[in-house]
């Protein structure tokens, strides 16, 4: 459900922007308005919502969600009341991307990476089957307002069965105050930084792609809103091959290597996509930047478990918040600079990220104090 929410917008983003009349400079209002909730739904579920139980948080904002998808499809009247409503997903939505990766750095700290590498697999299910659907509903034409409707069909379903099925729950979770985040981030101080680091820049990057692709396609290259959503939906092919294919290499090889290795060809092949004359150029650039970055968010993530005991899911809450506020910034970037300058180098501004995040990564193998194999999984 969090894949299909969280990358509809870029395929939907061309007719939603014609719908309403709104121009392209503001276009990223919309990409803000989901992140900003993102962020407020990441401060409520560690600051106040802490001990409420994770059945309860899941079923509770899964209902938000259904409810503000709804509204997004029937009240939208211009980009404001969009922008109100889409801020209200991004708020449900982050419970349900968020509270699972908490159980993971919590209860498993032997093979964390294979296991958020798996459960990000279903994520990127989600963002790949997304926008070949939403493609095909579109160039069959129903409106946007259809598919957000759809959507809250799907989140409804989703909040019944949350409602009503048996869920683990995190033990010793406690609201948080700020000396607990600092004795949180003291553990490993530079460790926590450089994570945050990479994850606001591969965020950036990746939403850049995931609201924007879709819109370059049409404006650029000419393409039809099907063949747009089909860009989409292979970056997203690439995404899911790659974390199949790599599962095996995270006992042979340092998990910061495999992630260098992964930014710099998602930076190269994006770079690609911002030069390329030619639709299936394009999709062709797309898969290999999608098998980039296939493994990037899960292996940042990952290192969630390096942090004791409830630390972990602090700090994959942490990872989470800064990720939202790289998604609140970059995307929304794209707008104004595609108007003032071109889109090719508005989508240039992801390859300069994933470059970034290719850098840090040379940086995390020492903080980390990783061996041949990957994450050093010791603690507690």
């Amino acid at each position: 459900m969090v894949g299909v929410v969280a990358i509809s917008l870029g395929p939907l983003l061309d007719p939603i922007l014609r719908g309403l009349h709104i121009p392209v400079s503001e276009g990223g209002f919309i990409s803000m308005g989901f992140a900003l909730g993102q962020l407020f739904g990441i401060l409520l579920l560690n600051f106040v919502l802490a001990r409420v139980p994770v059945k309860r948080s899941l079923a509770i904002a899964t209902w938000l969600q259904t409810v503000a998808l709804l509204a997004s499809a029937t009240l939208s009247r211009g980009l404001w009341s969009l922008v109100s409503a889409y801020l209200f997903v991004g708020l449900g939505c982050v419970f349900l991307n968020t509270i699972p990766g908490m159980l993971v750095g919590y209860k498993v700290k032997h093979g964390a990476a294979r296991a958020m590498l798996q459960l990000l697999l279903f994520f990127a299910l989600g963002m790949m089957i997304t926008p070949i659907v939403i493609g095909v509903v579109l160039g069959a034409g129903s409106s946007w307002r259809w598919v957000f409707a759809g959507e809250a069909g799907f989140s409804l379903v989703l909040a019944v069965l949350l409602t009503v099925l048996p869920l683990p729950d995190i033990p010793d979770r406690e609201n948080l105050r700020l000396r607990q985040v600092k004795d949180v981030i003291s553990f490993n101080p530079k460790l926590f930084t450089t994570v945050a680091a990479a994850a606001f820049a591969y965020i950036g990057a990746e939403f850049i792609l995931n609201v924007w692709l879709a819109k370059f396609e049409i404006d650029t290259l000419g393409a039809s809103k099907t063949w747009a959503s089909v860009a989409v939906a292979l970056l997203w092919v690439g995404i899911v091959s790659g974390r199949l294919l790599a599962q095996p290499f995270t006992h042979r090889f340092a998990t910061s290597r495999i992630l260098f290795v992964g930014t710099a060809t998602m930076a190269l092949f994006t770079f690609g996509i911002a030069v390329s004359p030619s639709q299936a150029l394009t999709g062709t650039f797309a898969f290999f930047a999608g098998l980039g970055a296939s493994t990037s968010y899960p292996l940042i993530c990952s290192y969630s478990a390096k942090f004791p005991r409830w630390h972990a899911g602090v700090v994959f809450s942490a990872i989470i918040f800064v990720s939202g506020v790289g998604r609140l910034i970059f995307p929304y970037l794209v707008g104004p600079l595609a108007a003032a300058s071109s889109f090719r180098v508005a989508i240039g501004l992801a390859a300069f990220l994933a470059f970034v995040v290719s850098l840090l990564t040379l940086y995390l193998h020492g903080v980390a104090k990783e061996g041949r194999g990957g994450v050093v999984e010791t603690v507690a």
